[in-house]
């Protein structure tokens, strides 16, 4: 089914983002049937669909959205009828054939009520062949005052036909000071936070907003998890040797249960580890400022070449995560060898 974006509005989109050229295509009425949004993950690809989507229906008609009129407000608020986005099925690694089927019989309708209606595909590099095959005719043939965003990370799994018929905009990945910045001046935390939120989200600006609690169309515990994930974390570390198996097993268990939550919690356990290496050579550079006195505690009863095999088991996780291991077995397997270490 089609996925309600999150609320985004104009005035806060980071000002990195191609937006003078998205105001341009809109400026000449040259409204292209399909573009491919290109760049890493959270580089405000989604925000910058929104965006697009609200200047060509803006009532103001001036290029960029004035986020007064209706149709402005309907898309920021992710109630306009039009606006549909897709991406993978909940645990799904990849958008199959019988979604964009699905879409296809949404768009063979008149749209409702926006002067350009827009099918914005999330993750559009993990469509299967069959699914690119069938959005291919799509795009050939499409509707009336109808275009589609493709937003990847990657290029090369799409066929060369589908790309032939895109007008590619690049965004750029971030430093993690230029995240803190934005989430300084632009969503106003404070420099702390700010520091400790970037540290964790890396070059990721989305999963920055996550963590810190400014997607409003996030689950609202989404903020606690950092701090609970490192107070665990913690507790497991500091856990007599005869009981942390347990303690693992239950941290494991709690996490498979969330695997929405999955992502955001390795970058969360990455920067513990991180902090942990660098504690004893530079420990006004770590991330988890506010646990700092803590980390102090528990690095004086491990090694530090102990703290590096924890890095090297962690790593080794993420790759199974990521080539579709069972989360709570790689997570059993991760939090067991990090308790059987000697």
């Amino acid at each position: 089914m089609p996925l309600a974006p999150s609320e985004t509005k104009p005035e806060t989109l980071p000002s990195y983002l191609p937006l003078s050229e998205l105001t341009y295509i809109v400026q000449t009425g040259r409204i292209p049937n399909a573009l491919l949004f290109h760049g890493p993950r959270g580089t405000g690809k989604k925000q910058a669909a929104l965006f697009f989507a609200q200047a060509c229906n803006c009532r103001a008609n001036s290029g960029r959205p004035c986020n007064t009129c209706v149709s402005c407000k309907k898309i920021s608020a992710g109630v306009h009828p039009d606006m549909i986005f897709l991406g993978p099925a909940d645990n799904k690694k990849i958008i199959t054939i019988s979604q964009i089927r699905e879409i296809g019989g949404i768009i063979a309708s008149r749209a409702n009520e926006a002067a350009f209606r827009m099918v914005c595909i999330c993750h559009a590099d993990l469509m299967n062949p069959q699914a690119q095959n069938a959005l291919l005719k799509m795009l050939e043939e499409p509707p009336r005052r109808t275009f589609f965003i493709l937003a990847v990370e990657r290029t090369t799994p799409l066929l060369p036909t589908i790309l032939s018929r895109c007008r590619r905009i690049d965004f750029q990945a971030l430093a993690d000071h230029e995240i803190k910045t934005i989430l300084c001046t632009q969503y106003g935390l404070d420099p702390e936070t700010a520091h400790i939120i970037s540290g964790t989200a890396g070059s990721n600006l989305d999963q920055a907003l996550r963590l810190s609690g400014l997607n409003k169309g996030e689950a609202p515990d989404r903020k606690s998890l950092r701090t609970w994930l490192i107070k665990e974390i913690c507790g497991f570390l500091t856990t007599p040797k005869h009981q942390s198996s347990f303690k693992g097993l239950d941290l494991s268990r709690l996490l498979s249960a969330r695997p929405e939550y999955i992502h955001d919690a390795m970058a969360v356990i990455r920067t513990v580890f991180r902090d942990f290496c660098i504690l004893k050579y530079m420990p006004d550079k770590i991330v988890n400022l506010d646990f700092l006195s803590v980390f102090k505690d528990i690095s004086k009863v491990h090694s530090y070449s102990r703290i590096l095999t924890w890095i090297t088991l962690f790593h080794e996780t993420e790759k199974r995560l990521e080539s579709n291991s069972g989360i709570r077995l790689t997570l059993d397997r991760f939090f067991l060898s990090l308790s059987l270490f000697e």
